[in-house]
């Protein structure tokens, strides 16, 4: 029996993960990716314990240290206000810091050797094409022209953005809209010993939030700026910029982020939002990572739970090719129905911590005052997300 030809919408983690595992495994996969390389700059770069394991028992998360774009044990502290660090149950948080263009370069690369994958650059996928209620092929742009895909079966990784939910009408069960994030990235060559060793987040108060954290692999510092209103207006005024920004900024980075803030500053305006949709597929498409459940950046989830949905979704695809019988709704929702619990606790804990940040910031240092008391008394059992791990793996060796 033939194996099905799989297409994959969007070359970010989620897509490349799933089509690591299912070319690995014998199945045939295109990816379609609207932009001309894998190069562009990412903002989640935190891979968490939930993840760890399962790129490590693929060989990936060995092979990215060794090419230096893993540094692992990096902590994510939390602090109130600019210097009052604080714990939250469960402990420290330590994960690997990653460098997407490299995780998506290595993938591509481990791919690439297999003769039944393909990958497209240059490709946006406009429309799906249904004969009668299944999505038999897709209606790409590329290049200026449109063109037409066809497939077998159509998993969907392309973002929160996504055209496709739209064009199939997809009905959404939660959909939030917290306060934007002025994302902010400097260049740090000619000060790389400054650039933190953790991932830091402090809390100020009625919805300011700052992150910030060294990119992997490059000397690039990233800020992230929350807080009401329309922080995208500071992109244009410097001046307010510098007067918000600057005092939630640790004194070592201070000065030198102060004197980066000018026209040559890269910064983006993240919409932050929170949704997910009622049914994460339809006959002959699923639908997984932010274009199934959108994430806040709040917890630096999104990344970790788009990588562990394309495990999972492998998991089942394989069983199914290897059975021999046909990926379609039964498979979509055991990959669903096994995903959607874990993501349903993630998102309720995201719009907690958004009411949570929005406090004012003297009752923010009650609140921890008073969980650290519990704390010294209590312990607290924090249940960790249910084992993700790859039933089929084969460890990425080098060549």
């Amino acid at each position: 029996m033939s194996k099905p030809q799989i297409v994959i919408v969007g070359a970010g983690p989620a897509g490349m993960v799933l089509a690591y595992q299912l070319v690995t495994n014998g199945v045939p996969v295109r990816v379609l990716e609207q932009h001309p390389d894998l190069e562009r700059e990412f903002r989640g770069e935190l891979l968490g314990p939930s993840v760890l394991p399962a790129l490590d028992s693929l060989g990936i998360l060995p092979m990215l240290t060794e090419r230096g774009f893993a540094r692992p044990g990096v902590e994510r502290r939390m602090f109130v206000g600019a210097k009052r660090r604080v714990t939250l149950p469960g402990g420290a948080e330590l994960g690997a810091q990653i460098s997407q263009p490299g995780l998506l370069a290595l993938l591509h690369e481990l791919c690439s050797r297999h003769p039944h994958y393909q990958l497209d650059f240059k490709t946006t996928a406009l429309s799906a094409v249904r004969e009668g209620e299944r999505v038999t092929a897709l209606v790409v742009r590329r290049e200026g022209r449109e063109e037409r895909v066809e497939g077998d079966v159509f998993v969907v990784c392309n973002g929160r953005n996504s055209r496709l939910r739209k064009d199939l009408g997809l009905d959404v069960e939660l959909s939030e809209k917290p306060d934007s994030t002025l994302w902010l990235r400097f260049d740090f060559a000619d000060a790389p010993e400054a650039l933190p060793r953790t991932v830091d987040v402090h809390m100020f108060g009625k919805g300011v939030v700052v992150v910030h954290f060294a990119t992997a692999g490059k000397p690039r510092l990233q800020i992230a700026y929350s807080a009401p209103g329309d922080v995208g207006a500071l992109r244009k005024d410097l001046p307010a910029l510098r007067e918000r920004l600057l005092p939630t900024l640790p004194e070592g980075l201070r000065e030198l982020v102060a004197a980066r803030i000018d026209d040559r500053m890269e910064s983006q305006v993240l919409a932050v939002a929170i949704d997910r949709l009622k049914t994460w597929h339809v006959p002959g498409m699923l639908f997984l990572g932010d274009a199934a459940h959108t994430m806040s950046p709040a917890g630096g989830q999104g990344l970790n739970l788009a990588i562990r949905d394309s495990i999972v979704a492998a998991n089942h695809m394989i069983d199914a090719v290897r059975a021999g019988t046909p990926i379609d709704a039964p498979v979509f929702a055991r990959i669903e129905g096994e995903r959607r619990p874990e993501i349903e606790a993630a998102q309720a804990g995201q719009l907690r911590a958004h009411r949570m940040v929005h406090k004012p910031l003297f009752v923010e240092h009650m609140m921890f005052t008073m969980l650290g008391v519990v704390m010294r008394f209590k312990t607290f059992a924090i249940p960790p997300p249910p084992p993700v791990e790859p039933r089929h793996a084969v460890r990425a060796t080098p060549q």
